[in-house]
């Protein structure tokens, strides 16, 4: 309970101090904002508070605890923009007495791009690629029966053609189940992203340059410098509520704060209506973000029908004049 009250003041702090200070452009890896778990999207990405599959390795390491059974799997595809994808995978494992582990893997993968010159600015005919990378190792354990402590920590890659960076992260998560509406509140506060700069090195940054006006026409072998940049280091804040929730009908609000070093705060809503606990209907909207807006989504639990626990989920994101997102998601548990 202690480190979920010191994780709720630090992320109060940065709120209120840290607003007039513009960071914007100023991050690397923004990949790692992008949601995954067609549930948690559809909810308008208000999922630190409300994730309970192993998805929630990646929005809040604590909530893996809650995940029944020996774990879980998640497996996530997304047609992204620009004619890019993005996948993610996760795996997680209760151990009794030590606590729950989790695996996960996402990338993005940008496509074959056509180089282009300053000769040739229509194209060379050589492509080249491009692809994001994260991968992390989670251990949370529940400290009481209510609350739960989770600690992550990750390796970020970016590939651009023969050019790379890569760094360490860690995120921190807590979780706590209040006993307010028959125990089915529950509060969440995560720290992510939070580790090394990203440098980009690589045999493309290294150039020839001819000295003008000399008769020999020198060439001087050089390496260009690039910038370190940070992760993008983020609070969140959430809280969720099961206001109905009998064997036939439930109602699920949940709300989140978050907060990244590289834009203004944000507010994410979402609710879920189930019926039977196998049909769920979702919908979200997403404030102070430049395009995107509402999101939707649905949910199947085929656990009556296959007598496992196999999960179903699409989610619906309206990016603006980007046009619409889509998202699957496969949940199991075992």
């Amino acid at each position: 309970m202690k480190a979920f009250i010191a994780m709720g003041l630090v992320i109060m702090v940065s709120l209120a101090l840290g607003q007039d200070v513009d960071y914007s452009g100023t991050s690397a890896a923004n990949f790692l904002k992008l949601g995954v778990g067609a549930r948690q999207v559809a909810l308008g990405d208000a999922a630190s508070a409300v994730v309970a599959d192993a998805s929630a390795l990646f929005w809040n390491p604590a909530a893996i605890t809650r995940i029944e059974g020996h774990g879980g799997v998640t497996l996530v595809t997304m047609d992204w923009l620009v004619d890019s994808r993005l996948s993610y995978g996760a795996v997680t494992l209760n151990m009794p007495m030590v606590g729950s582990f989790g695996f996960d893997i996402q990338y993005l993968d940008y496509g074959k791009i056509e180089e282009t010159t300053v000769y040739d600015q229509d194209g060379t005919g050589r492509f080249f690629g491009a692809s994001d990378l994260a991968a992390g190792l989670t251990f949370a354990r529940r400290l009481t029966d209510r609350f739960a402590f989770g600690v992550k920590v990750k390796y970020v890659r970016e590939q651009l053609a023969n050019a790379s960076a890569s760094a360490f992260g860690f995120d921190m998560g807590a979780i706590f189940r209040t006993t307010f509406f028959n125990n089915n509140m529950w509060l969440a506060a995560t720290l992510t992203n939070f580790g090394s700069k990203m440098k980009f090195s690589g045999p493309d940054l290294s150039v020839i340059y001819t000295i003008p006006g000399n008769p020999a026409n020198k060439q001087v072998p050089a390496v260009l410098e690039t910038l370190e940049w940070e992760l993008p280091l983020a609070f969140r804040f959430g809280i969720a509520n099961y206001f109905v929730k009998t064997e036939q009908l439930s109602w699920l609000v949940s709300y989140d704060v978050y907060d990244s070093r590289d834009f203004r705060v944000r507010h994410n809503l979402g609710m879920e209506v189930g019926y039977l606990n196998a049909i769920f209907l979702r919908a979200g909207y997403k404030f102070n973000y430049d395009e995107v807006s509402f999101t939707a989504g649905v949910g199947l639990n085929l656990q009556k029908y296959l007598h496992f626990p196999l999960m179903f989920d699409y989610s619906f994101v309206n990016y603006g004049p980007f046009g619409g997102l889509h998202q699957l998601t496969v949940n199991l548990n075992y």
